[in-house]
């Protein structure tokens, strides 16, 4: 009895270290719109189109239809995790943002071009 309840501990426990460590492979709308919130908004603002301090900064206007055909998705992803000629931004992988979300942003920013 002392082995199976041993095997069954043993087992559960793997069971529920692999669920605690495998990685989330999509992102919900909310997860993505937290991460705009906590990472994006202080300059871009809650509307894309930059915050009073953001504006100062030289942030672009994310709902501006201008700046949405002047941009390619590359062109996005690439200054989220490269940074800008503006010496304020800070890349998202240096605030802990997990790149492999950059897509699901890219995707709300483009939201924001109606």
């Amino acid at each position: 009895m002392r082995k199976l309840f041993t095997y069954c501990a043993v087992s559960a426990a793997t069971m529920f270290g692999l669920y605690i460590v495998q990685p989330s492979f999509s992102v919900s709308a909310n997860d993505v719109k937290q991460i705009y919130k906590d990472t994006c908004e202080l300059c871009h603002g809650p509307d894309g189109k930059g915050s009073e301090a953001g504006k100062q900064f030289g942030v672009p206007n994310f709902a501006d239809p201008d700046y949405q055909r002047s941009r390619t998705d590359d062109q996005m992803k690439e200054s989220m995790t490269k940074g800008t000629k503006n010496p304020n931004y800070v890349p998202l992988g240096d605030l802990g943002v997990d790149l492999s979300h950059l897509d699901a942003l890219i995707q709300l920013v483009r939201g924001f071009g109606g």
